[in-house]
């Protein structure tokens, strides 16, 4: 690579815990319904998924939603996009899938009640926004790493989920350039989200590193244009399919040496 001159990364389970928490959240929401009728929290968990992706599945827009890797889930937190913005998930069309998909999950185990479906929606989303949390040493690493190069976000999307995500963690201050899936209507791997944030830091693929958890998405979507990988496996899992990172860390606290080395060669 030539000298490195930026930094891009990845945000969710990267910088910003995601499954975990949301499975965290759907649990204590759903214990509500347990509170009131005695529902069982764990088997109404497990109907959420599918209830989902079933309403999901209907929207006119589910071919872009699938692009972008706009889920569900997302959808059923998150906040909307505004009209303009062509994802049609503005405020109107989130509430009525947030009612229709919990009073879908609510029937499902023999339960119709309003009152009980909005404080749900209301539980999951301060449950939710209260875990939007950095895992820890991400601001020192930022921190550090925004002193020498900067940075870039690439993630896949809803624009006002990933952004709310990143302003909620408090690391939107660290980013030059934010582009989300959404932002240009195709999600990693596709090369427009890395070209748009290079474009915005006016620097050439082989300059840059992307640092990401997902095989696939990260480590690929990066690798195909020539861009330096950095693949955070912190479970240490199976590699994916394809090229490998240019290289592989299990902690954050390795970043800062693999970026050296890397700038070095």
């Amino acid at each position: 690579m030539s000298r490195l001159k930026c930094v891009l990364s990845d945000l969710d389970d990267t910088l910003v815990p995601e499954m975990e928490p949301e499975r965290e959240t759907i649990l204590i929401a759903c214990g509500l319904a347990t509170e009131r009728y005695g529902t069982n929290a764990e088997l109404m968990v497990a109907t959420v998924g599918e209830a989902c992706a079933k309403l999901w599945g209907k929207w006119n827009r589910r071919d872009l939603y699938s692009s972008i890797a706009y889920s569900g889930w997302e959808g059923l937190c998150g906040p909307p996009d505004l009209p303009d913005d062509g994802l049609g998930n503005d405020a109107e069309t989130i509430t009525r899938y947030k009612h229709d998909a919990w009073d879908a999950i609510l029937a499902q185990h023999g339960t119709e009640d309003i009152e009980l479906r909005d404080s749900i929606i209301e539980r999951h989303r301060t449950e939710r926004t209260s875990r939007l949390r950095p895992y820890l040493g991400v601001e020192e690493l930022l921190m550090q790493v925004s002193a020498k190069y900067p940075l870039g976000l690439v993630t896949n999307g809803s624009p006002a989920v990933q952004r709310f995500k990143l302003e909620r963690a408090g690391l939107s201050g660290f980013f030059s350039a934010v582009v989300t899936s959404g932002d240009v209507g195709f999600g990693k791997p596709d090369p427009k989200p890395f070209l748009s944030a290079l474009e915005s830091l006016g620097v050439d693929p082989d300059s840059a590193v992307m640092i990401g958890n997902s095989w696939r998405s990260d480590v690929q979507g990066a690798n195909n244009l020539g861009i330096a990988s950095i693949g955070f496996n912190q479970q240490s899992l199976p590699s994916g399919e394809g090229s490998p990172p240019s290289i592989e860390v299990s902690s954050l606290r390795q970043i800062p040496e693999a970026l050296v080395t890397l700038g070095s060669r």
